[in-house]
């Protein structure tokens, strides 16, 4: 009798942590309610799921509902946002769609979404735009484009006249201007940069760059500051940091005036008068302290001209 007694005991306790949601599965977790469950959540419990999907079937969303699950999902709101796949991921995305066909319902939904956003007005300005500038000479967008033209310099292919080419940003790269090189950009590139620098709300971005890996190094790419906003700087205090480091970097911390160690950095263009050019290092140099205001603000760009916005 004592042993049956035992054995009943036994029988309960193991039945007792088994799922209480009807899965059959060992129990790992207790719920405040009192039940045990295979998961962290209910519903994650592989029964609760058939169930819920057998209460789902054949129930259609409405258009509302569809954009609302859409807009929850893009940008920052995803979950993979800002994550890149591993490769052996991509491999296995790549070997499950191999030989797959798209059906034709789907085909004729991507069809019509396709020329419904080339109905839209932004989309056919800037198609219009890029077909003008593939028309385009240098010399024809010196004179539509003469602020770009003063910022950028460019030249034609010499094996292919009709190409036109400028410099990479990134400056240990080979086509870079501090290595006396070219490249031709994409017409994408020179619209976007065209646009950065000639448009409103531009925010004088989008350099030229040969390729990834020159974008990745450069230290200056994705560095958004707006002159035109109206605040008292033209940059916050990072994006100076930045732009700092870069130029004494490049001079190798040199003082351009008197050869000794540089600790400064000196605008060519004054940043009170020329917001623009804040952060171009093309128009910045190191200097050491002294010689940055004896040769650097002196005359009609001293400390006190600049300040009152008088040079």
């Amino acid at each position: 009798m004592g042993v049956l007694c035992i054995m009943v005991l036994i029988m309960e306790k193991i039945y007792e942590n088994f799922c209480d949601y009807g899965c059959g599965q060992y129990a790992k977790y207790k719920f405040k309610n009192g039940k045990y469950c295979c998961s962290k959540s209910k519903n994650s419990c592989p029964e609760n799921k058939r169930i819920r999907g057998l209460a789902r079937k054949g129930i259609k969303h409405s258009k509302e509902s569809k954009k609302k699950m859409s807009d929850a999902k893009l940008g920052s709101k995803n979950r993979l946002y800002g994550k890149e796949r591993k490769p052996e991921t991509k491999l296995k995305i790549g070997k499950s769609n191999k030989g797959r066909e798209i059906s034709i319902s789907l085909r004729k939904k991507i069809s019509e979404k396709t020329k419904e956003g080339m109905k839209k007005k932004e989309v056919i300005t800037k198609m219009k735009e890029l077909g003008e500038l593939k028309r385009l000479t240098i010399e024809a967008i010196n004179e539509k484009y003469p602020f770009f033209s003063k910022i950028e310099e460019m030249r034609y292919n010499p094996e292919n006249e009709k190409e036109i080419q400028v410099r990479c940003k990134n400056r240990k790269c080979p086509n870079s201007k501090e290595q006396d090189g070219w490249f031709s950009p994409t017409y994408i590139q020179l619209y976007e940069r065209i646009r950065q620098l000639e448009k409103d709300y531009g925010n004088g971005g989008c350099y030229f760059y040969c390729c990834e890996t020159c974008k990745k190094e450069c230290i200056l790419y994705g560095l958004k500051s707006d002159p035109f906003q109206g605040n008292e700087s033209s940059y916050t205090e990072y994006e100076y940091k930045v732009f700092r480091e870069f130029v004494l970097e490049r001079d190798e911390y040199i003082c351009q005036y008197c050869g000794d160690l540089a600790t400064d950095v000196h605008h060519e263009k004054p940043k009170k008068i020329e917001p623009f050019f804040s952060l171009d290092p093309d128009y910045a140099w190191s200097c050491c302290e002294k010689c940055h205001y004896k040769k650097g603000h002196r005359d009609e760009c001293s400390t006190g001209n600049l300040a009152k916005k008088n040079c």
